[in-house]
């Protein structure tokens, strides 16, 4: 019981949330609370700020999730939470998902190309934008979504928003546990976590994860279940130190080996491929941070970060989808495998003041990507470096205007610069300052009740249009020629965004909501279009898809997102999230054919972006049947949305009902759990051309989908 409600008291801490208090405000709760440990309840810092935040009073749109509710969902990944929050949105077209939408705004894939990312991720402080296939979920203790311009904290690579990962801390007050987990679709997962204290000055905590599964794609020409299957390993370490009263020491590990499979297209449009080449999704990641802080001077403390990450990267795939001898005369046969040498680094400085009101730094980040493409159509293999350094000055204060109103501040002026080389001779390099911040004022009424308003700009850097300009020779049409030529460069974009947001929490009612209205001007929208030859793909023609970025002049971003949390009885807890997203593309055109064949510039002024539905809502409850028996219910859902802007096709409307049942003991904790019971056949990435030899390459919607009917039981021993 102990363990059970000590549980309790780590997760009812982030109740201005919903998604966060999965455990929140049942009545055994409270009065164990109360009379096992008569303080008020402690409150969570968001971690991805540059000044000690509040999660109850932060004016920012900043979500939180915790360990519990992550635990509810059997989630493994990024991927199986970030459903669950407003107005946030993932593309696949790969084993998981690594790349991000907030608010409509976020790539949606790479391939030749380098990418600037408009969302960031990390873990632990780490960077791995773009590389998100290491954001695994076993001993991650808080995730927070900021959504809007992070142009202050992080600058470049959060224009969108920012997703932050923080694993358990180390020591002895921690919970440590030994898992087995089993599940359909072959699900074998096995993991263990423990820390403690070497002594009172240093602490410790060591995480390991193996999980496995056949994924859920049967290939019937091969006669495998396994072809788009996950194998995935996650090592984190960490160690705090007190190397004196002043100063602290603290170090990171991670390891990440993912070997997963990529088998996702069907051409049958359903959960069976004919794929003779399967493909491949790797990530072997080895990174180590440190970071030192020093509270010896008189008016200042002073914090180093510093980390470095190596990844090697390995993505592949058959592009015909099919195997030799499935349509004689009409078929083509290739793979397309892209490897990937990632190494990245990053050093951030800062002196903030004693009361921490004020913050200034320096920061700066090397990153190197060499790319190396193996294609059946190129005579020989295709390489490119891809060289970037941002470095910036940025500074945050915050100032008590009132006994009520705080305000806030802070700037951020970052450089970046970036040099692009490849095999195609194109050598070209991107050097550019960009300038970003914020200005928030909010008003504490009372214990319960806050507003908020913010003002902030985003951005992110311009680049080469690598495959656009190299493909110019491979293209016989004059407008096409023409078109790849005058898109071989892409400029920076920036994103304005005004916000007006409530947070109401009430202990006495049992009841915590929090709503706000946004809305944002993107200016030079980046906006990534595809030229193909679809529908003209022959047995002695390869196949032409070629993508690039162009700038649109602007595009607009709009909504509102609500959350709400309510204790309904004593056993009983109800809570719901909704959001609401309008976008549009200004001044925008691409290229189209009409019905002879002729090409023309199609205009998609107004238009909804990619990848932004219209709407996302939860809907949930907690039942506490015992004192240690809990079942949990929620339904999330979202509406239908454009797949891309090189074609109309969208994502249909989705409902996916959800269900946990959560025992927890003195030594043993065990949830059963199931997402998608009603086996639901959604999208989760989108093309549109021909690829199908059976029909001549009659060009249509191609989609890989979401994952079906899953379940599984998670047993831990807790110690």
């Amino acid at each position: 019981m102990k363990l059970f409600y000590r549980s309790l008291v780590n997760s009812a801490v982030l109740f201005t949330l919903p998604l966060a208090s999965q455990f929140s405000y049942a009545q055994s709760f409270a009065d164990s609370a109360k009379q096992n440990n008569n303080k008020s309840m402690e409150v969570i810092e968001v971690q991805g700020e540059l000044l000690p935040t509040n999660a109850k009073s932060a004016a920012n749109s900043v979500d939180v999730v915790n360990s519990e509710y992550m635990e509810q969902l059997g989630a493994a990944h990024i991927q199986d939470v970030l459903q669950q929050v407003g107005n946030v949105n993932y593309s696949s077209g790969s084993s998981r998902a690594r790349f991000f939408q907030i608010r409509g705004i976020g790539e949606r894939s790479q391939f030749v190309d380098p990418v600037n990312p408009s969302v960031g991720v990390a873990i632990d402080g780490i960077d791995y934008t773009g590389i998100g296939s290491a954001a695994t979920l076993f001993d991650i203790d808080q995730v927070e979504v900021f959504k809007g311009p992070q142009g202050t904290s992080i600058g470049a690579n959060a224009m969108a928003g920012f997703i932050n990962l923080n694993s358990t801390p180390a020591g002895s007050e921690q919970i440590n546990k030994a898992r087995l987990e089993l599940g359909n679709y072959g699900l074998q997962h096995v993991a263990a976590a423990f820390g403690g204290d070497v002594n009172k000055d240093v602490k410790f905590r060591v995480s390991a994860s193996k999980l496995q599964g056949d994924g859920y794609i049967e290939n019937t020409f091969l006669n495998r279940k396994d072809t788009n299957g996950f194998d995935e390993l996650a090592i984190r370490a960490a160690i705090d130190a007190n190397v004196s009263d002043d100063y602290q020491i603290s170090a990171e590990v991670h390891k990440f080996d993912i070997d997963n499979g990529y088998d996702a297209f069907s051409l049958n449009l359903d959960r069976t491929t004919l794929s003779d080449e399967p493909g491949f999704d790797r990530q072997d990641t080895t990174a180590f941070a440190i970071t030192q802080k020093y509270s010896g001077l008189n008016s200042a403390d002073v914090k180093l970060f510093v980390s470095v990450s190596d990844s090697d990267l390995a993505y592949g795939y058959d592009e015909d989808w099919s195997y030799v001898g499935i349509a004689p005369g009409w078929e083509y046969s290739s793979t397309d495998h892209y490897y990937r040498e990632r190494g990245a680094n990053q050093i951030d400085f800062s002196v903030s003041g004693k009361d921490k009101n004020w913050v200034v730094g320096f920061y700066r980040q090397g990153k190197e990507t060499d790319l190396t493409r193996e294609y059946t159509w190129l005579s020989g293999d295709f390489t490119s470096v891809y060289d970037v350094v941002n470095s910036a000055l940025y500074g945050e204060s915050r100032y008590q205007l009132t006994k009520e109103i705080t305000v806030s501040a802070g700037l951020r002026v970052e450089q970046y610069d970036g040099d692009y080389s490849d095999s195609n001779a194109v050598s070209r390099g991107t050097k550019e300052t960009m300038i970003g911040g914020h200005f928030s004022a909010s008003k504490q009424y009372n214990d319960e009740f806050m507003s908020y308003f913010r003002i902030s700009r985003g951005f992110k850097a311009g680049g080469v249009n690598g495959e656009a300009l190299a493909g110019v020779a491979g293209v016989d049409d004059i407008d096409l020629q023409q078109e790849l030529l005058n898109n071989g460069e892409f400029d920076s974009e920036t994103l304005d965004n005004i916000e007006l947001g409530l947070r109401y929490s009430s202990e006495k009612y049992a009841l915590n909501a929090d709503a706000n209205l946004f809305y944002a001007t993107r200016s030079d929208m980046q906006v990534k279009q595809w030229i193909t030859n679809e529908g003209q793909v022959s047995g002695d023609e390869p196949p032409v898809f070629i993508g690039y970025l162009s700038n649109a002049p602007s595009g607009a971003n709009y909504g509102f997102e609500t959350n709400l949390s309510y204790q309904l009885t004593s056993d009983v807890r109800i809570y719901g999230t909704y959001a609401v997203l309008e976008t549009e593309v200004n001044d925008f055109y691409r290229l189209s054919e009409d019905d002879d064949g002729n090409e023309f510039r199609l205009s998609l002024d107004g238009r909804k972006q990619a990848h932004a539905p219209d709407f996302q809502y939860t809907l949930g409850a907690d039942w506490f049947l015992t004192n240690e028996l809990m079942l949990n219910v929620n339904m999330n859902g979202r509406g239908e949305y454009y797949y891309s802007y090189s074609h109309d096709e969208s994502a249909d409307s989705v409902n996916l009902l959800n269900a946990s049942l959560t025992y927890k003991g003195d030594k043993f904790d065990v949830t059963l759990w199931a997402r998608n019971m009603t086996d639901e056949e959604y999208g989760v990435r989108g093309f549109y051309f021909g690829n199908d030899p059976r029909d001549e390459y009659v060009a249509k919607n191609w989609e890989q989908f979401g994952e079906p009917a899953v379940f599984g039981v998670k047993i831990d021993y807790v110690f």
